[in-house]
């Protein structure tokens, strides 16, 4: 589509219909700009367009990235591949995650490439990883930081900053300015009420709004997750089970140890070691130890010191999955979608005693999907192994806003958005939150379909 001069256009290349490779391209004046730039994860139909290039990617001026998931910054180091020579705008936190991340990203994809050929079950011979770690490199070369509320002017008439959204460490909400509209892209919305990290900004005024909708059909549980985690760990304990939790390396991870430290600390659980077999999670930990306060109180320190283990050697990971006495293991994928979870599930994912502890979102088409689904077996190293482990999901941990959550934040901003559009999320969970949303406000409310344009006139 031809814009005209002073147009202002959005595409939704990812994270339309889906909840995996947000990719929105904004167009002003001929300068393109990419807001996120996501891996798709998930169902194989999906993960098929990580192999699609951009049809603009030479054009494009530069990428703001609202977080480090790998879903909102994973296709990165696949973009630069394909010509992207631009600027990449995050906070300062945010690049230090997404180097971790994206590094780690590329590892795995090479490791499982070279896994395949090995065992001969890929179908492409030689299967490739869909980037490397000389990609991530000259990608990590393009990256710039801005502190929150800092304007950063990327061409005429145009001009961004970031506002705390509350989702992760770093991430942050995106106001765009481009002549005289506004546009709010939401990223992620953490909680209102967050554990372990601040809690999101007001919503300033603006002409739209982009706004995720992961859980826009449902309420997060009102169970503490305290209170669940206490029973379900005492409850393997007394079995003298394993105790596998899948995790994301950025936040989650770093919850659950809270969680757990501050349990045994309690006397509410049992002392018992606790094992971060992510080298991921470990350098993430890392880079956040002057962001969570937990981490310099004398009493967790303790705990921390006495039952706490990271993991980062690959032989000493093997080691822990052969031993049979009860343990709690945290590693990753969050979703299973690969990392040395997988190890630890092949080891014992068949024995009735293990519990499988799923912190959060599982999307469709993930491993983490199908064991929340109770699927009787699941397929990873070329094989399928037997589900017969208790598997259970927790709810409460989740680092995105609910439905009502979502509404809240809304009516406490100043003045309404002129019209929303939803993004990041299932068709269903974005059609019920368009429903609540123009119930509640009386605005246009528009869900956002793979490639949508849309053009907003002056």
């Amino acid at each position: 589509m031809s814009l005209k001069t002073n147009q202002l256009s959005l595409r939704f290349l990812g994270g339309a219909g889906t909840v995996t490779g947000s990719k929105t391209l904004v167009n002003f004046n001929g300068q393109k700009i990419l807001v996120d730039c996501g891996l798709f994860q998930g169902v194989k139909s999906l993960r098929q367009q990580n192999w699609t290039d951009l049809d603009d990617s030479e054009e494009i001026t530069d990428v703001i990235l609202t977080h480090a998931h790998l879903d909102h910054c994973g296709y990165l180091p696949r973009l630069v591949r394909q010509g992207f020579k631009g600027a990449i705008h995050c906070t300062p936190i945010t690049a230090r995650l997404a180097e971790i991340i994206l590094l780690d990203s590329a590892k795995i994809q090479e490791e499982d490439a070279a896994e395949a050929n090995r065992k001969h079950y890929s179908k492409h011979s030689p299967a490739q990883p869909l980037y490397n770690t000389k990609d991530v490199h000259k990608c990590l070369q393009l990256f710039y930081t801005h502190e929150f509320d800092e304007w950063m002017v990327p061409g005429p008439d145009l001009r961004f900053r970031f506002i705390v959204n509350g989702h992760i460490p770093g991430s942050g909400m995106v106001e765009l300015h481009a002549g005289s509209k506004i546009i709010v892209f939401s990223g992620d919305l953490g909680r209102i009420q967050p554990l372990i990290v601040p809690k999101p900004r007001k919503l300033p005024h603006c002409d739209l709004l982009i706004l995720e909708s992961t859980y826009g059909d449902r309420l997060h549980s009102i169970l503490s997750p305290f209170e669940q985690l206490e029973e379900l760990i005492n409850k393997a304990y007394q079995r003298k089970g394993q105790v596998l939790i899948p995790s994301f390396a950025v936040e989650r991870s770093q919850e659950i140890i809270y969680l757990l430290l501050k349990l045994m600390s309690e006397k509410k659980i049992a002392p018992q070691k606790i094992y971060l077999d992510s080298p991921m999670a470990a350098a993430v930990t890392e880079v956040l130890r002057n962001f969570y306060s937990f981490l310099h109180d004398p009493e967790l320190r303790h705990a921390l010191t006495q039952q706490f283990e990271v993991v980062s050697d690959h032989r000493a990971s093997r080691t822990i999955v052969s031993m049979a006495e009860p343990k709690i293991v945290i590693a990753g994928s969050g979703m299973i979608t690969g990392g040395r979870i997988l190890h630890h599930l092949e080891a014992h994912i068949s024995d009735p005693k293990t519990m499988v502890i799923l912190p959060g979102f599982q999307a469709p088409g993930t491993r983490g999907h199908s064991l929340a689904n109770r699927a009787s077996e699941v397929k990873f190293f070329g094989k399928y192994h037997a589900v017969k482990a208790e598997i259970i999901q927790l709810h409460g941990l989740s680092a995105h806003a609910d439905r009502e959550e979502m509404v809240e934040w809304i009516k406490k901003s100043d003045q309404l958005p002129g019209r929303i559009v939803l993004n990041h999320g299932e068709p269903h969970s974005s059609d019920c939150l368009r429903v609540k949303l123009e119930h509640e406000f009386n605005i246009p409310v528009r869900v956002a379909s793979a490639n949508m344009e849309l053009v907003l006139d002056f």
